[in-house]
């Protein structure tokens, strides 16, 4: 089984014993439903805009599904933000240049709203998500109640293990190759790591010695993009790189932005144990309108501090830190200390993120918010109802509550 160690968190912002449980023991216990940016309609718009219910599909599996019934190319749908299978999801999707009506018949798929517009929806046109998240096998006694005191209103702003692959818990470690340009064993452990929760005898025989007319003939059924890498290396022997090409973009960059997300989860985990009270050497995000953290940062100094605590106090402003790319400046003070460590720890550098045979790839980097405001909040026993914005993973807020080391149980 896999810890949370394993995607670099092991620390708390509370400190009173969890009340255990289990997320998702049912589909129907993770609903959530995302509060799109104001989407602007306009009667004869050349794109369709629908709002649709899922019940247990993930975002990429239903794209493809949706591409093939409409007889598009999958490029032309987008959408605002991933979700995971396991659950009840209500999403907005895009489809580009496209003048028909919608007949859609696909099994546990609900069109909730249909509307024209002239404008895109992409990723992070999002202000948030809405939570209604039952936790079984728990026990919801005055621990609750404890645990809501000490996090008051913010929880540690972790990637959850979704980021990096519910069952498969491995994007920052292909990720990691892939910077480091290991393309052949960036390919071994996305279709050979083993999944705790199957055996699989294909993934087995790639990852001991990479036969791919072998593991074709043993890999899962539904492994349909680990067949593409594989058909590809059948018919180009050593293209590793190719290999990787044959996986749509935006699971690429998930490669990429996993290892980010792992360096900054260890990052936060060292930043939780000596206090994320704002310190001198920070580097505080304001926030926008929507009380969403914005590109604009301020160095906390011995003269503005008092001013900054006010803001941070307000949900004005936040305490960031890196997502390390070519581009990234540390902070300074203790969480610079503390950057530089975990990069240290690593073995890596800025130049790695420069990624010569697959350039798409390449990331600046960008910092990132250490707490994130738990919006809306409500509870009934083991029901927790919540906002969070967009970015912020509901996992991370019921980890607090649900203190669980291993990673099944989220």
């Amino acid at each position: 089984m896999y810890a949370e160690k394993d995607i670099g968190i092991f620390s708390f912002l509370s400190s009173t014993p969890g009340i255990g449980g289990k997320l998702r023991k049912k589909v129907e216990d993770f609903y959530v439903e995302e509060i799109p940016l104001e989407l602007e309609k306009k009667e004869n718009g050349r794109n369709l805009c629908i709002k649709v219910k899922l019940f247990n599909w993930e975002t990429n599996r239903f794209v493809k599904i949706l591409s093939k019934n409409l007889g598009i190319s999958k490029h032309r749908i987008k959408f605002a933000g991933n979700k995971d299978k396991r659950g009840i999801t209500i999403q907005y999707f895009c489809i580009l240049n496209y003048r028909e009506k919608i007949k859609l018949e696909l099994k546990d798929v609900e069109i909730l709203e249909e509307f024209r517009s002239d404008k895109e929806i992409n990723i992070g046109d999002l202000y948030g998500n809405k939570f209604n998240i039952l936790v079984r096998d728990a026990k919801c006694d005055d621990r609750v109640n404890k645990i809501e005191e000490e996090l008051n209103g913010f929880f540690p702003n972790f990637f959850g293990v979704q980021r990096f692959g519910a069952s498969r818990p491995i994007t920052h470690i292909v990720g990691k190759f892939i910077i480091e340009g290991k393309y052949d064993e960036a390919v071994r452990y996305y279709i050979g790591f083993p999944s705790s929760f199957d055996e699989d005898e294909g993934r087995k025989i790639f990852f001991e010695n990479m036969d791919a007319r072998e593991t074709i003939k043993n890999i899962g059924k539904n492994a349909s993009y680990e067949r593409a890498m594989l058909n590809h290396l059948i018919k180009n022997e050593g293209d590793y790189v190719g290999a990787l090409k044959q996986l749509p973009k935006n699971l690429l960059l998930l490669f990429v932005h996993g290892y980010q997300s792992y360096i900054f989860n260890k990052i936060l985990s060292k930043r939780l144990e000596i206090g994320i009270d704002v310190q001198v050497g920070d580097i505080v995000m304001k926030v926008d309108k929507f009380g969403l953290p914005m590109k604009e940062f301020v160095k906390v100094t011995d003269f503005n501090i008092a001013k900054i605590k006010k803001l941070i106090e307000a949900r004005r402003a936040y305490v960031s830190t890196i997502l390390f790319g070519y581009n990234s400046h540390f902070s300074g003070g203790v969480q610079g200390e503390i950057e530089r460590e975990v990069i240290n720890e690593e073995g890596i550098n800025k130049k790695m993120f420069h990624i010569r045979e697959i350039p798409e790839l390449s990331s600046k980097g960008r910092r990132r918010n250490i707490v994130a405001p738990i919006i809306d909040y409500t509870r009934n026993e083991c029901n927790f109802k919540f906002t969070l914005h967009r970015g912020s993973y509901a996992t991370s807020l019921m980890r607090e509550f649900m203190k669980q080391n291993s990673l099944e149980f989220y």
